[in-house]
């Protein structure tokens, strides 16, 4: 894994512009990463995303994160910082390939996997998911039986669905990121979930509308080509446009 320069960070933002938030997260890494299949990056559980998400978005534009957020109660509006580090809860692995995962509960065996972007995908498209939360867990199950006999999904005790989000939670912590707030105004308290994929692409697509700015900037003053000035440091593009000014 790897961080993009300016022309290939521009080329994933223009190419992202008639995307979903989740087919950018997927075209990004697949060139950060050097895996050009995107449905094999579609298989990384979304941990594993988000994680890879989090370390790019350090290499790109630091440690410090800066939020937002209105209060549901009130609406007043709240800024804070958080440092990257403070919610970097599990970190990218070499082996990538979908794992098979075991429970046992109350002597049922389940065999499962972790959610992923193809079931994003599904969740998106699909009204079924918002009516019946376990759909998705259940998509994630690849067997279910006690002892010999083969149990059906759908039969599956309570516990067995509560313990099964909980495994996963566990296995993929980064996969969901809450953020424990306060009001100041109100004193209301929430949990505000954090997205990296949401945030990263918010500050792609400031970077490159700025970036954009100084490259007409340069390329009608100095009539240099868009790869030249991209090749430049943001520094020494910063420097050029003073002269201007």
């Amino acid at each position: 894994m790897r961080t993009l320069n300016s022309i290939e960070l521009l080329r994933v933002w223009e190419d992202g512009l008639n995307l979903t938030l989740t087919e950018r997260s997927l075209q990004l890494l697949s060139l950060a990463c050097g895996v050009p299949d995107l449905n094999q990056v579609a298989d990384w559980s979304i941990g594993e995303r988000d994680a890879r998400l989090l370390q790019l978005r350090e290499w790109m534009f630091g440690s410090r994160l800066l939020n937002k957020a209105n209060c549901p109660k009130c609406g007043e509006l709240l800024e804070w910082t958080t440092e990257l580090e403070d919610i970097r809860l599990q970190v990218p692995q070499r082996q990538t390939s979908p794992q098979t995962f075991e429970l046992v509960v109350e002597g049922t065996h389940i065999s499962f996997r972790l959610p992923n972007s193809h079931d994003v995908f599904r969740a998106s498209s699909d009204p079924a998911y918002s009516v019946n939360p376990q759909k998705l867990l259940a998509e994630c199950i690849t067997g279910a039986n006690k002892g010999v006999e083969e149990i059906a999904v759908d039969e599956l005790p309570e516990s067995a669905w509560d313990a099964l989000e909980q495994q996963m939670e566990k296995l993929d912590p980064q996969a969901d990121i809450q953020m424990a707030l306060t009001c100041p105004a109100c004193t209301h308290e929430w949990a505000a979930n954090f997205d990296i994929a949401g945030y990263l692409w918010t500050e792609i697509d400031n970077w490159a509308k700025h970036v954009m700015q100084e490259v007409y900037l340069l390329a009608r003053s100095f009539h240099w080509s868009e790869q030249d000035i991209l090749k430049m440091s943001p520094r020494r593009r910063q420097l050029y446009i003073e002269m201007i000014s």
